[in-house]
């Protein structure tokens, strides 16, 4: 890239680098590396962010010897020099908090990272998202309820609703809440599995930093009720006093920094970390051996099902409705989806709509008999030279000679604060922008068939003016009184 360019400068950064490696000046090499991001912004008068992902694993799986027999524990030191630059800054992140903490304070000193946590969880209608796009993606198909239980199950965590849907097992299965009970059970056990490849490396060592039994006991008492803080003195109640105050306090240090147990209160006190799944993974790895008892995976995961819609003293299908009216988009994109799987146009597609919509009959009769082969949901639409636009849903299809779109502007609102005049008109600047995409196409247009849906419906104004520019209206009950 540098060559077609003709950038000389970054070729002679490269030569130099390429020749320090190949003669194997490590330390050259590597501060040549380094130093790149700060040179070039320097040089280019251009600025530079530097991100590295999960950087503590510097601090454990690299070597500066082929024969990986010197290790480098410190090497993300040596990016301090960049944490305090104004033209090449340094943003930093990773898994496992205490790890990452203990590496700041260690290598950046005087506070040069800041640190600001976030949360690895999403919300409960962002994780029934999740299900559903990463369920599309790796063409499985859900239910409505396993969907609900899988989110359920996985706390709206994204990393674990990815694993289960990607599993290997055979027999998976997430068509029903028992197929996605047993394929959470399998995961958890499987020792070939990515969520249990995962946590049990990173249980493995820590619990080899304090290479004992007893630490093992700490994870599964404070794991056993990880809502509750245990004080020291409880902890060393329930080791029987094996160990003396300050053995005991470098275990639960060590354990604090591996992440797998939290400080409480204060420094006297500590608990559990507030992961079902990981607390799972503890007792399939540990409980036998230290209470000789096999834990039940898969009747805890079904009582815990049953227990939380109990607590929540809601049926199933009571909280589904409950989400999906939060998540319009979702519920259109969904349905369209089903259509195109089956490779058919969308059923009653002209008996959707509001009156006035049979002013418009060439369109509906067009978009009624057409099939859509993609679907996509919160798309941004770029039209070079202009500035990105949000299409809520967006339904496209083509031929050898054509091809056609469906656009989707979507407000889930009461009937107090229905779309006002500027939103309509914002909605038809996207439709000129949709018809210029498809023109770059080199296709004929077919047609572009625009859809606003308020779920409570519209000011008449408004929709009089939606209807003189050609926007099909609808409303919740109209749209899902004829569909799936």
């Amino acid at each position: 890239m540098a060559s077609e360019m003709g950038d000389n400068e970054v070729l002679r950064d490269i030569e130099s680098f390429q020749n320090y490696l190949k003669a194997e000046q490590i330390d050259n090499a590597m501060n040549w590396a380094f130093s790149a991001p700060e040179n070039f912004a320097m040089k280019e008068n251009v600025f530079f962010l530097v991100m590295i992902d999960e950087i503590q694993y510097m601090t454990k799986y690299i070597y500066y010897d082929k024969a990986q027999q010197v290790p480098a524990p410190n090497l993300p030191g040596a990016y301090h020099g960049l944490v305090e630059s104004k033209v090449a800054p340094m943003l930093v992140s990773g898994s496992y908090i205490g790890w990452m903490v203990q590496m700041m304070r260690e290598m950046f000193v005087g506070g040069r990272l800041k640190r600001t946590k976030i949360s690895s969880k999403l919300t409960a209608p962002e994780g029934m998202e999740a299900v559903y796009r990463y369920a599309e993606f790796n063409q499985i198909e859900v239910t409505d309820e396993s969907a609900f239980m899988l989110n359920k199950l996985t706390k709206s965590d994204p990393f674990y609703i990815a694993s289960l849907l990607r599993s290997d097992w055979i027999d998976k299965d997430f068509s029903t809440v028992d197929g996605v009970i047993k394929t959470l059970d399998y995961e958890i056990k499987n020792r070939e599995g990515e969520l249990f490849g995962t946590w049990s490396e990173y249980i493995y060592s820590t619990i080899k930093a304090v290479n004992d039994r007893y630490a093992k006991q700490i994870l599964l008492f404070l794991s056993r009720e990880r809502e509750k803080e245990c004080t020291r003195e409880e902890i060393s109640k329930h080791l029987e006093g094996q160990l003396s105050d300050s053995e005991l306090e470098e275990k639960l240090h060590t354990l604090e920094t591996g992440d797998l147990i939290t400080q409480g209160s204060s420094n006297f006190r500590y608990r559990g970390i507030e992961d079902d799944i990981l607390d799972l993974i503890f007792r399939s790895l540990y409980e036998e051996e230290i209470h000789q008892k096999k834990p039940n995976i898969a009747a805890e995961l079904t009582a815990s099902v049953t227990a939380d819609l109990k607590k929540e003293n809601q049926s199933l299908k009571g909280a589904l409705n409950e989400l999906k009216g939060r998540m319009l988009e979702l519920v259109v994109y969904r349905e369209l989806n089903q259509y195109r799987k089956l490779a058919k146009p969308i059923e009653n597609f002209r008996q959707r709509f509001r009156p006035n919509a049979a002013k418009m009959e060439e369109l509906l009769r067009a978009c009624s008999e057409s099939r859509f082969d993609m679907i996509w949901m919160n798309y941004y639409l770029a039209v070079p030279q202009t500035t990105a636009l949000e299409i809520d849903v967006l339904a496209q299809g083509e031929d050898t000679d054509s091809c056609w779109a469906l656009v989707f502007e979507l407000k889930n609102r009461d009937e107090k604060n229905p779309p006002n005049m500027t939103e309509a008109q914002l909605f038809v600047t996207k439709i000129k922008r949709v018809k210029e995409w498809l023109a770059q196409k080199g296709t004929t247009i077919k047609f572009v068939c625009p859809v606003y849906l308020s779920a409570k419906g519209f000011e008449p104004s408004v929709e009089a003016w939606l209807h003189e520019q050609g926007v099909l209206t609808a409303d919740r009950e109209s749209w899902e009184g004829k569909g799936i």
